[in-house]
């Protein structure tokens, strides 16, 4: 695990060093304003270089763009909140050889519609059941933070459609701590403890200019508007005991804003059907910080539903 964390390391170095390199060599403003529109746009590459087909379904918000490809059960990857498709890059090369791999962007997010505020978790949800009308109902659904909270609730909603959940450092339960400042930092000691919450205890450093368009990117209004949205959404505490489809919960640590101790293990008690598998030191989003590991555990556990 630890050579996978620093193998990740090395990755995200490498492209943070290719970005200055770019800025010292050419002299380029362009690319000193939008490095990190510059390296989504390489996630984005690399994620519709495997998953091939990519269709737009129209809501009433706009078009919600889905990524889809291989053969097999269907595997739905949920980005959360201000992420998009594009993250799932690292980890969608594997799965695909396995699964019917489908990801989307959700609304607001990435290239989806709505182009402006407001946006709530309606507006996901919505466009998150336009992605998987024509899926089939076997549907095994993994979501990252709020995409593991709009997976519980479509399995909620939809029980006869979902076979199983994997949920990763996922959100749907009440939790009082998640602070403000890691979703919206505003300063660059705040971004730089956003990266160690999202990537773990192995997160590089980056450039100052680079920390400011981060911070930049969390002005968007759409994600605003949604942060406020989510304060008057119901949990899912009460209903949680509804879900009977075994869970698999992929927990990367450590996790300030759902940590194991007090929100995870007590999901684990509430789920009737849940186990809890740990990664540690791959903090919230281990599809960024520890691809390779969270790839083999996802197969893994995967593979031992399908032995049962």
């Amino acid at each position: 695990m630890v050579q996978c964390m620093n193998e990740r390391r090395r990755r995200v170095a490498a492209i943070v060093a290719a970005v200055v390199l770019l800025v010292l060599g050419l002299g380029a403003f362009g690319v000193t304003t939008r490095a990190v529109q510059l390296t989504r746009w390489a996630q984005q590459r690399d994620l519709e270089a495997v998953l091939v087909e990519h269709e737009v379904f129209e809501t009433d918000r706009g078009g919600v763009h889905r990524y889809s490809g291989g053969e097999g059960d269907v595997l739905v990857l949920i980005h959360g909140f201000s992420d998009s498709a594009s993250g799932w890059s690292q980890v969608a090369p594997t799965l695909a050889q396995h699964y019917r791999l489908v990801t989307l962007d959700l609304p607001g997010h990435g290239v989806s519609g709505p182009d402006t505020p407001p946006l709530g978790f309606h507006d996901l949800q919505a466009g998150l059941d336009a992605a998987l009308q024509d899926q089939g109902d076997q549907l095994i659904l993994l979501g990252n933070s709020l995409g593991g909270f709009l997976a519980m609730r479509f399995a909620i909603d939809h029980p006869e459609r979902v076979q199983r959940l994997l949920l990763l450092n996922s959100g749907g339960a009440s939790w009082a701590q998640v602070d403000e400042e890691v979703l919206f930092p505003k300063t660059r000691e705040q971004q730089r403890a956003k990266n160690r919450a999202i990537l773990g205890i192995n997160a590089p450093s980056v450039p100052d200019f680079l920390l400011d368009q981060m911070i930049e990117r969390m002005r968007d209004p759409r994600f605003q508007s949604l942060w406020i949205d989510l304060q008057e959404v119901h949990y899912l505490d009460e209903q949680l005991p509804e879900l009977r489809v075994p869970v698999d919960m992929l927990w990367g640590t450590p996790d300030p804003l759902f940590p194991v101790e007090g929100y995870a293990d007590r999901l684990v008690e509430t789920l009737p059907n849940a186990q809890l598998h740990r990664l540690d030191g791959c903090g919230h989003a281990a599809q960024y910080s520890c691809p390779d590991a969270l790839t083999e555990l996802v197969l893994e556990v995967l593979a031992s539903d399908n032995a049962e």
